[in-house]
């Protein structure tokens, strides 16, 4: 691996600032970034769109690109609590805004319109345009990929287009965690799978610095306690992987007055045993741990 794949292999599992993606378009069209901060930008430099209501807005219409939204549902997500009376037409009043920030923006004003009756409002745009759908759209294809090293590419391009929390700069906050769970999760799962796919490649020496962070961030995800494991055995501290069975038993009883799944523990007991299906000359036997793990 060169020095350049690998920093970009450490750097994807963090949050990137604005100047280190690279957009998928390569051009002049619009992008509507909610990966981070929510921005609209055209040719890489944002574009104002307004109040943190407005954002809101356009991240939720976003999310569900070319599909209606109804004014009720904006509505609901605005103000969770209890809505003015003049929620309705405040909501009008957003959208008209940002219709009128979209058409100034963007060269081509049929490449991301908005339009609606009152009753519901639809953002119209190639879904490609926003780094959200992308990102899904990325790890689609790689979990159809065969090879490794492939897949691996791809899910690095994938996690490379976050910079940050998804929908920061929305309010509130509850609003903001509702929305971005699901997209949170599957950047999560994006991580595990690219992890278990390099240490498929016998890079578990090279994982070992992000999979220490992850695991502290996570600590009751399982599978990348599993990963952490046997990246540290295969790196010669097989002491070091029991430690994180300990850590992850611990954390599991005090939280959740759980044990650890049959897999974690399958895990700590291969590793005590110096099971040789765990060494990595056996790319294929050697991660089953981890195969086994995603697949339940």
């Amino acid at each position: 691996m060169t020095g350049k794949a690998a920093a970009q292999r450490a750097q994807a599992g963090r949050w990137l600032p604005y100047s280190q993606h690279s957009p998928p378009n390569g051009d002049d069209r619009p992008e509507i970034h909610l990966l981070g901060m929510v921005q609209l930008l055209v040719a890489g430099t944002p574009v104002d769109i307004g109040s943190r209501r407005q954002r809101l807005i356009l991240a939720v219409l976003a999310l569900e690109v070319n599909q209606l939204v109804a004014t009720d549902r904006l509505v609901s997500l605005c103000w969770p609590a209890e809505p003015p009376k003049t929620a309705r037409h405040a909501i009008h009043v957003c959208v008209s805004r940002l219709r009128s920030a979209l058409a100034r923006a963007c060269a081509d004003p049929h490449r991301v319109t908005l339009s609606g009756n009152g009753l519901a409002y639809v953002l119209h745009a190639d879904a490609g345009l926003v780094d959200a759908h992308y990102f899904r759209h990325l790890v689609t294809e790689a979990c159809g990929l065969p090879e490794d090293e492939r897949k691996a590419a791809v899910l690095r391009q994938a996690l490379r287009l976050w910079r940050g929390p998804a929908l920061t700069g929305i309010a509130p906050e509850c609003t903001r965690e509702r929305l971005s769970r699901g997209l949170e999760e599957a950047r999560l799962v994006a991580l595990e799978d690219v992890i278990a796919a390099e240490l498929r490649m016998g890079l578990h020496r090279q994982l070992l610095g992000e999979l220490t962070e992850l695991a502290e961030a996570y600590p009751l995800r399982e599978l990348l306690t599993a990963e952490l494991m046997l990246a540290l055995y295969r790196s010669g501290q097989a002491a070091a992987a029991l430690v994180q069975f300990q850590r992850v038993r611990h954390r599991l009883a005090e939280e959740l007055g759980i044990d650890p799944g049959t897999e974690l523990r399958q895990l700590e007991t291969a590793i005590l045993r110096a099971d040789p299906l765990l060494a990595p000359i056996d790319r294929v036997a050697g991660s089953g741990w981890i195969s086994q793990m995603r697949s339940t």
